[in-house]
């Protein structure tokens, strides 16, 4: 009866190993098979998406797979046998990452290559927000979270809602190198401190909206606060509504409200900045 019993485990043990081979199979097939539709292909939107297939798939590959190919790639990558290419005819022309700001430029060039990765995260969102997929820019924000944790939140936060500009004003010409990392630490370390992003699903308790402006204004490093949200029309004047009760009620002394709207895919960014001393 033992021996039954124990061939019983050694035919379920094989069954699962067979599974397990041939989901890495699948897996290695399904990949090669992206690659090999894409190879000839140039339009953008085709290749992200067998990008995004790709790392569907790679999820059937074993965790031991997983690992040796992260050790090798990073081992080539340290060698600078990466190459990333915009023209697969010229594999040397690297592409170079561009935000379209020349200070934005120099001061992702100062950083270190672990805020360099999220600060692409953060710009990889605005593009997937801009273009209605906020799904798609929401899992991006969770991968970050779970991977840099409180200070990736941070960053990519300020990428989307445009904040990283009144950094780059506190930017001066005479900086060096060293001075764009130092300011980038300074507000990657205070921004929440700084800045407040309200989700249109705290609307409904005005009173909790309310105390937490109230908290961010009172631990401010700065002379302002600002305050982001993204939803509806409906939703923004809500919250200006909010905003401008909390001064006529005299709970929160603010010199001055500037705030602007704007589309934000298929939804409404609303951008506020509280002023507490006269500019």
């Amino acid at each position: 009866m033992a021996n039954n019993n124990t061939d019983i485990e050694r035919k379920d043990s094989n069954n699962k190993l067979d599974n397990t081979k041939e989901q890495e199979i699948l897996g290695i097939q399904v990949i090669s098979s992206i690659v090999s539709k894409v190879e000839m292909v140039a339009d953008p939107s085709t290749i992200l998406s067998a990008i995004k297939e790709i790392i569907f798939f790679y999820r059937l590959l074993p965790e031991g797979w997983k690992r040796r190919a992260s050790d090798l790639f990073l081992k080539l990558w340290n060698k600078r046998k990466v190459i990333i290419s915009t023209d697969p005819e010229q594999p040397k022309k690297i592409y170079e990452v561009s935000f379209g700001d020349g200070k934005l430029d120099k001061l992702y060039k100062s950083v270190s290559k672990k805020d360099q990765a999220i600060m692409l995260q953060g710009k990889s969102m605005l593009d997937l927000i801009n273009k209605g997929l906020h799904s798609d820019s929401d899992e991006i924000k969770k991968y970050v979270e779970e991977r840099y944790h409180h200070r990736g939140l941070n960053v990519v936060d300020m990428m989307t809602t445009k904040d990283i500009e009144y950094l780059i004003e506190d930017m001066k010409e005479s900086f060096t190198s060293k001075d764009y990392k130092k300011l980038f630490e300074e507000w990657v370390s205070k921004y929440d401190s700084i800045a407040l992003l309200v989700s249109p699903s705290e609307l409904s308790n005005i009173n909790i909206v309310k105390s937490k402006i109230k908290e961010i204004s009172a631990k401010t490093p700065k002379d302002y606060v600002l305050i982001n949200l993204s939803g509806k029309m409906d939703d923004c004047a809500a919250l200006l509504t909010i905003i401008s009760n909390l001064k006529e009620e005299k709970e929160l002394n603010y010199s001055k409200m500037e705030h602007d709207i704007s589309d934000s895919g298929f939804c409404k960014s609303l951008r506020v900045k509280l002023l507490f001393k006269n500019n």
